[in-house]
């Protein structure tokens, strides 16, 4: 397979704590899990639930035992979410990109290779990506269709109230 003579990107720590970032906030729409960013940054580097200071099951200073799934920075981790989510992977190598889609093609998410240190960090960065547009817009359509529900919390119903006047 020939890939894009400007694979430039590297491992580094910017990259790294981008793609954390990313698998945070797929956990918090995902499953509503909020992860705890660590403080030195490494590939494999476990990014731990984190959880009210209440609870007793499973602790240890605020930390969940089970670590957040790393689907930037594991294939296996990725390829799962593809298939639970129904994203479809597509390679174009005259473009050198790779995109990630979710019903029509008009809802892809193209990452081209050079921006990744090499084809498979490409490839899980428009899954992930993907994933989370998606969650992003199942969101907003629920909440619509509540907003939809319930017209009588719509914003456009409230009436101004007075207010106090200013001396002048």
């Amino acid at each position: 397979m020939a890939l894009s003579p400007g694979m430039a990107q590297q491992y580094d720590t910017e990259y790294l704590s981008q793609a954390i970032d990313e698998e945070i906030e797929l956990a918090l729409l995902d499953k509503k899990l909020k992860g705890l960013k660590p403080r030195s940054l490494y590939f494999d580097v476990p990014v731990h639930q984190k959880v009210a200071r209440g609870s007793l099951v499973g602790m240890y200073g605020g930390l969940h035992s089970v670590d957040l799934p790393r689907y930037r920075r594991n294939p296996r981790d990725a390829g799962e979410l593809a298939i639970r989510r129904g994203v479809n992977v597509k390679h174009d190598h005259d473009d050198y990109s790779v995109s990630a889609s979710y019903g029509s093609s008009r809802r892809a998410v193209t990452e081209f290779y050079g921006a990744h240190p090499d084809v498979a960090a490409a490839t899980m960065a428009a899954i992930t990506r993907a994933a989370i547009q998606m969650l992003v817009e199942q969101r907003e359509e629920m909440r619509e269709e509540m907003r939809d529900l319930n017209p009588t919390r719509s914003k456009s119903s409230r009436q101004p109230r007075a207010r106090a006047k200013t001396k002048e």
